[in-house]
Parts: C-alpha cells; sequence; structure tokens
C-alpha cells in the first residue's frame, strides 16, 4: 500500500495524517512533509498515525528525527494516534514516551 499524507491547520497547529505503510521506501515521503510542517509558522506540529497500517525502523527513525527538529525549533510535537501493530511497535522500542510527552526545557 502506498503512503499519502492529508494536512490540518488550525490556528497555530498542523496535523500530518498519514495514511498507508511507511518503511524504507516511503519513509522520505513522511520526512519531507514532517519537515516541511515543523518548517512553517505553526507552534505545535502533531503527526497522526491512525491509518499508518505498517510502521518500519526508517519510520521510526523519521519520527524521531521530527521530534529533535521541532525541539530545535521550540516547536511542540505530538504523535497521535498509533495503533495495532504500529502502536506496539512504538512501545516495544520504547519511542512511543518520546514521541508523546512535551519536551521538558
Amino acid at each position: 500500500m502506498a503512503l499519502s499524507f492529508s494536512h490540518r491547520h488550525d490556528a497555530d497547529a498542523v496535523t500530518v495524517a498519514a495514511r498507508g505503510e511507511v518503511d524504507l521506501s516511503t519513509a522520505d515521503d513522511l520526512s519531507r512533509a514532517i519537515e516541511d510542517a515543523v518548517a512553517g509558522p505553526a507552534t505545535t506540529v502533531t503527526v497522526d498515525l491512525g491509518d499508518v497500517t505498517f510502521l518500519d525502523s526508517a519510520g521510526i527513525n523519521v519520527l524521531l528525527r521530527g521530534r529533535r527538529l521541532a525541539d530545535e525549533r521550540g516547536t511542540s510535537y505530538h504523535v497521535t494516534n498509533a495503533r495495532g501493530m504500529v502502536g506496539q511497535l512504538l512501545r516495544m522500542t520504547g519511542v512511543w514516551d518520546h514521541l508523546t510527552t512535551p519536551a521538558h526545557g
């Protein structure tokens, strides 16, 4: 299944909603979508994984890189709605709390 995105803007927030599979062949697309959202004027970026059916280590790296970029810009960054195998993988690898908890300055 291919990967697609939608962007929702609400005041100072943007949500990048991903749909499909995030793997080595699609991770760069997700990375660009997150980087664009973080580089914009939003003070909050949310990555919604509710419709992501597969995630591998390349996808995890993209999510972590997004968090690092947001932290560097002082932008709030959250990953939400990881379900099924995707949620289990993020919890099992120990990154879920880091991706969902606000940074402490």
